[in-house]
């Protein structure tokens, strides 16, 4: 039975740019090589709104009150660390809630997971990014719509998705 994990994921805006955290530093990182947001995995009592005010002032060093933090949706990655389909190893399934928040200023911020870099909306490197990222990211920062989605992985591919809410 595949284990279920709560995480989060937040975009930081900042006029027509977005925060993004290019993963290189952690020794054997999953992500290693991609462009994500940021975020992480909740703690014991924590909500998803206390996990990602956390998560942006570990990962990026800025501090948000609750009510300036946008909830904008989730996303649910189904057995994202399964390698073939017929392979018995434990799977993670990941329930993953996305925010948004203003900031009124850029800075530079060391962290121990990878580099931050500023992106303009239209110059966002999709090639280096999740497949799903691929998906939702867009629609994240072009609207304002609360977003859902599901996506099945194998290895590092998408085999199945749904995106919205038709």
């Amino acid at each position: 039975m595949p284990m279920h994990k709560l995480a989060t994921l937040a975009y930081l805006l900042y006029e027509n740019e977005v925060l993004l955290l290019y993963r290189n530093k952690k020794m054997n990182d999953f992500h290693e090589g991609k462009y994500v947001g940021i975020g992480g995995r909740l703690e014991p009592g924590e909500t998803p709104l206390e996990c990602i005010i956390r998560e942006i002032k570990e990962e990026a060093g800025y501090e948000f009150e609750t009510s300036e933090v946008d909830f904008r949706g989730y996303i649910y990655f189904d057995e994202i660390n399964r390698k073939k389909d017929s392979e018995d190893l434990p799977a993670f399934n990941w329930l993953v809630f996305i925010y948004t928040a203003k900031v009124t200023e850029k800075r530079s911020f060391t962290n121990s997971e990878g580099e931050l870099q500023w992106f303009l909306k239209d110059k966002v490197p999709y090639e280096n990014m999740w497949g799903g990222d691929r998906i939702f990211t867009p629609k994240l920062l072009e609207t304002n719509e609360i977003i859902e989605g599901k996506f099945l992985y194998r290895n590092t591919g998408i085999s199945w998705w749904t995106f919205g809410r038709d």
